[in-house]
């Protein structure tokens, strides 16, 4: 199978990140610049979704954006990173060029702490050629941020390895088409992602989960949401041996 792919729209919530947001963005360019040098006939645009933030977000993201082509910044007050991804999918795929049909797109989906591979665009192009409808990519806390004794543990826990189990939003891609049969992201607090997956996977379509895009996130223990990778973090630091399984 050869799926034609001729847009490709990348959309990172951020709410109060600005130790962590021109890392990420720096991160998404360099895959930016990786895929339009193998195929620059694919449209990529980032879409940065500032959430309620208080803190210089707005003005790094407003900065770099002006800098490089190709990047959108919308500032919204909702308080939520489900309704923050659905938000900058939507204006994302209507500032696309015509031709970009949802047939034609694939979401890229991150998050404002997190660094992706430098072939995470090529990668995600790829499998959507190869027939996959959506991909899980893994994740691994940035080990400088961690007690080394609860760096392996947490890697004890976690597989990374082909046909894993783990659904993170800073590391999943979905053709537009089946994201918007679905009913794309849903208003929740957390795990909006696994949400996602999983009415994409009962709905019928192929979703593949693989460790070749493997991208590095923050090893905080104190995150922005509640119930997300921090929290995970935070509790295999405090329970130890009896602490819950990799997300």
């Amino acid at each position: 199978m050869d799926r034609k792919l001729r847009g490709m729209l990348v959309v990172i919530p951020a709410h109060d990140e600005e130790e962590y947001l021109l890392g990420c963005l720096h991160a998404v360019e360099r895959s930016k610049a990786s895929l339009h040098a193998s195929h620059p006939e694919i449209t990529v645009h980032v879409m940065v979704v500032l959430d309620a933030c208080t803190d210089r977000t707005a003005q790094l993201a407003n900065g770099f954006s002006a800098e490089h082509p190709g990047y959108s910044v919308l500032q919204v007050p909702f308080g939520n990173v489900g309704r923050s991804r659905a938000f900058g999918v939507a204006q994302g795929l209507a500032q696309l060029p015509a031709s970009c049909s949802p047939a034609t797109t694939w979401i890229a989906c991150t998050d404002a702490d997190t660094r992706v591979p430098e072939q995470w665009l090529e990668e995600f192009a790829a499998a959507y050629r190869a027939g996959a409808d959506a991909v899980t990519g893994t994740v691994e806390p940035d080990r400088t941020e961690l007690p080394a004794q609860l760096y392996r543990r947490w890697r004890q826990r976690y597989l990374l390895a082909p046909h894993h189990p783990h659904i993170h939003g800073a590391n999943l891609g979905i053709c537009a088409e089946a994201y918007l049969r679905v009913g794309g992201f849903k208003a929740l607090a957390a795990h909006e992602d696994v949400d996602l997956v999983d009415r994409t996977r009962h709905a019928g379509y192929r979703v593949e989960a693989t460790d070749r895009l493997h991208a590095l996130t923050s090893g905080r223990l104190e995150g922005r949401l509640s119930s997300g990778f921090a929290d995970y973090l935070s509790a295999l630091a405090g329970e130890g041996a009896t602490a819950p399984a990799a997300r």
